[in-house]
């Protein structure tokens, strides 16, 4: 027995370490290993990898195995829930009256399968597997090119924007307009602006007498222009006051149909990016299916590709469970005599 199981077989006791050191020694063999790594929890010492064996040895403690890549990491705690095997998992370090470790999950295997690291194929039964997730992939890329081909139907179909978006802008364009209109139909005359400026001369006049004929006579020119500008104005505005309530009722309702169609634009390019990025993640596992086939271990519960992989969800669990069953891939394949 190596020094790493000897350790471990005294801090589980001869029962629990009778019954997991069959296991352990399949595990170490399989991946590849010469040994396990029984690791002291203190503060600030973290391992990551992929979780390759759990067990429980009491109602509140268990036995994680985590393959580190250069070595197979055992830790024994209280870890609450156990995420299935082939889950990217962290064993951090942690004070509670004592140094204890935490099981952090970074990213769970959320197929409904499960993993057995132990346990090497022997017959080509045991890669079947790898053919349901060959399936799978290519069952992906045609129902995320079908997505695509109704997202452009969808978007095809989906009204021109309206062109009368600024309603206030022409208004007031338009009533500005008006105004200069009503200025300049409502102008001084040229007598008139004769009178304006003798009566502005007037104004200066040493005279007191002379000075207020020339203040009465400018306000009453500057008041009859006034009169003539507000009348101009009133009979330029009747009409756009009439129409204005429906104009503006057009608009309000152009605005809320490009507000409708801005939506549904928004959510018809999110959902083909978001088809784009799954293709081409099919895209890239192909290869990675290619290592499979040499994996040294099973999964159990995948004879046939998952179901309803034209779900988003569906879809992106099985992609992400590849990129997790490659790098549970050995990176060590030392041989060793048992």
């Amino acid at each position: 027995m190596t020094s790493g199981l000897a350790d471990l077989s005294q801090l589980l006791g001869g029962e629990i370490a009778r019954r997991a050191g069959h296991d352990l020694w399949r595990l170490v063999y399989a991946r590849g290993h010469v040994d396990l790594d029984v690791a002291r929890p203190f503060v600030g010492r973290s391992c990551a990898g992929i979780l390759v064996y759990a067990r429980s040895i009491d109602d509140v403690r268990a036995l994680l195995v985590v393959d580190v890549g250069d070595r197979l990491v055992a830790a024994v705690g209280r870890f609450g829930a156990i995420p299935r095997l082939a889950s990217a998992v962290r064993l951090v370090g942690a004070y509670d009256g004592e140094a204890i470790w935490k099981l952090i999950v970074d990213e769970p295997f959320r197929l409904d399968a499960h993993v057995h690291f132990d346990q090497p194929p022997l017959q080509r039964a045991d890669h079947r597997w790898v053919e349901s997730l060959r399936n799978g992939v290519a069952l992906i890329r045609a129902a995320e090119a079908e997505r695509r081909d109704r997202l452009t139907a969808e978007r095809r179909s989906l009204p021109l924007p309206a062109v009368r978006t600024a309603g206030d802008a022409l208004m007031r364009e338009r009533a500005d307009a008006l105004r200069r209109e009503a200025e300049r139909r409502s102008a001084y005359t040229g007598v008139e602006r004769l009178q304006l400026e003798a009566a502005r001369a007037s104004r200066s006049s040493t005279n007191p007498a002379e000075r207020r004929r020339g203040v009465v006579r400018e306000t009453d020119l500057v008041r009859a222009r006034q009169a003539r500008f507000d009348v101009a104005l009133a009979e330029r505005l009747a009409v756009p006051r009439r129409v204005v309530p429906t104009l503006r009722g057009e608009v309000n309702l152009a605005a809320a149909r490009n507000r409708a169609t801005h939506d549904v634009l928004a959510r018809i390019e999110s959902a083909y990016a978001d088809s784009l990025a799954r293709s081409a993640s099919a895209f890239a596992a192909i290869p990675w299916l290619a290592a499979l086939d040499d994996a040294v271990f099973v999964v159990e519960g995948l004879d046939a590709p998952p179901p309803r992989l034209d779900e988003p969800t569906n879809a992106n669990d099985l992609l992400r469970a590849i990129v997790l069953l490659v790098r549970a891939l050995p990176r060590s394949r030392a041989l060793v005599a048992v």
